[in-house]
């Protein structure tokens, strides 16, 4: 017998996807949302509800063939199916309506949004057959981003993973690791260690490098660069490690104000051991996070950068709702982007401006493309956090997979999930997260 997904009770599926999966997941909306709706049918019919019971709820507005299509799909899924894929996918289309980026004032909105569910649950129809040409499965992506800890030492302004404290569940599990290398990352040319922490905290980081290490793979590091131990950056640089160095400002008390926690001096003091050992300049290059409060330091990072043989800065804006200051201040930004560029055409350093702030161009003689209206991204990469979450990308969107610690590596890569976000990135119905993307290429 089948145990079917949709025999399930809704309250546990609340439980399990709102309240265990996705506990570190702000998903308050969508549980008072399906509460309602459990305790209306309760109050209507006198018994909970199954999964089917509110299935017509969960498929507003699609026509009547098109939900009877999607149903009677649903009603052969199991519960095995739900937990690899169906709450993910259940998970990812609540998130992407609810930040649907239009005008809800505009008559077009709603227009907007029906084709948008109505393209979504075409493509959920017609998977099952794509998934079985050939033609439709891709090869391994060639970048793997792997957040190895969603600890860190720091409590930056823009970000906070620091304050939650060092808890070692929110590190990468070792066996999973070695899994992952034995059986999915053998085509792979580079590994970031990259995500929502720091992963030269880590303990036992030395074991994670050597697993690693036994893939071949270019390895290239994001980091704070504040950890007090020069073995760590000798185990990298013996690796022929690229670093992606975090800085933000070149004067001591604001990089201490926005890197809450860091220490300068040990910043500056590492910072000078890495320039000094890398064999090449841009294998040591800055990212730079552009905020309000520090316009006016890039140009002086740049400098820095040069001072120290470091070979590039990467310039990065800060993800936050309202990007008003952007608007107030562009030919203030752009007067400093220009400075910076200046710099760094007499130097001969790589340095990388977005092309746009906001939904304001920058001249192409001085920025480089970013992702927000054509990307490759997510037929090339993938982004696995601590936990085994398979994400779309580099720049840390929440669009969720699969996780790999329940279902082949491979599987989720050509699954369902991947096979919505690539469908929609470069459409007019990109993902919210995507819009104004600032990743260069």
């Amino acid at each position: 017998m089948i145990d079917r997904f949709v025999l399930m009770k809704t309250k546990g599926f609340l439980d399990l996807s709102c309240g265990h999966y996705f506990k570190r997941y702000d998903l308050n909306e969508e549980s008072k949302m399906l509460s309602k709706i459990i305790n209306e049918y309760e109050l209507n019919y006198a018994r909970e509800p199954f999964i089917y019971d509110i299935l017509e709820k969960l498929l507003f507005k699609l026509d009547d063939a098109m939900k009877k299509k999607v149903t009677n799909l649903l009603y052969g899924k199991d519960l095995e199916w739900f937990l690899n894929t169906g709450q993910y996918l259940f998970y990812n289309y609540w998130q992407w309506i609810k930040n649907f980026n239009l005008n809800a004032n505009d008559k077009s909105f709603y227009l907007e949004i029906q084709h948008f569910i109505e393209n979504w649950w075409k493509v959920f129809l017609n998977f099952d057959g794509l998934a079985n040409e050939s033609s439709k499965t891709l090869p391994p992506p060639k970048k793997i981003l792997l957040e190895l800890t969603n600890n860190c030492n720091l409590n930056c302004i823009m970000c906070g993973i620091g304050k939650n404290g060092y808890d070692p569940s929110r590190n990468f599990p070792l066996d999973l690791l070695r899994n992952l290398c034995e059986n999915a990352f053998k085509n792979t040319n580079l590994i970031r260690l990259n995500g929502l922490g720091e992963s030269t905290i880590l303990p036992n980081f030395s074991e994670y490098l050597n697993i690693l290490g036994k893939i071949g793979a270019q390895l290239e590091i994001v980091t704070n660069l504040t950890v007090n131990n020069n073995k760590i950056w000798d185990q990298l640089i013996a690796r022929n490690t690229n670093f992606l160095i975090s800085c933000d400002s070149a004067s001591p008390k604001l990089f201490e104000a926005i890197r809450r926690g860091a220490n300068h001096q040990t910043f500056r003091r590492n910072l000078a051991y890495i320039g000094n050992n890398v064999s090449d300049p841009l294998q040591a290059q800055f990212i730079f996070t552009l905020m309000e409060m520090n316009i006016h330091e890039l140009s002086k990072v740049v400098q820095l950068a040069i001072d120290l043989n470091l070979g590039g800065v990467i310039v990065n804006v800060v993800k936050i709702k309202n990007n008003d200051w952007m608007n107030l201040k562009y030919e203030e930004i752009l007067m400093e982007f220009e400075k910076a560029h200046q710099i760094s055409q007499s130097s001969g350093l790589k340095l990388k401006l977005p092309d746009h702030l906001g939904n304001i161009p920058i001249t192409t003689q001085i920025s480089n493309r970013s992702c927000q209206f054509s990307c490759k991204n997510p037929w090339e990469e993938v982004y696995i956090r601590y936990n085994g979450d398979l994400t779309a990308c580099n720049m840390l969107n929440p669009y969720i997979y699969g996780n790999c610690q329940n279902q082949p590596f491979m599987e989720i890569w050509n699954g369902l999930n991947a096979n919505l976000f690539r469908t929609f990135v470069n459409t007019k119905y990109r993902h919210y997260y995507c819009k104004e993307c600032y990743y260069l290429v």
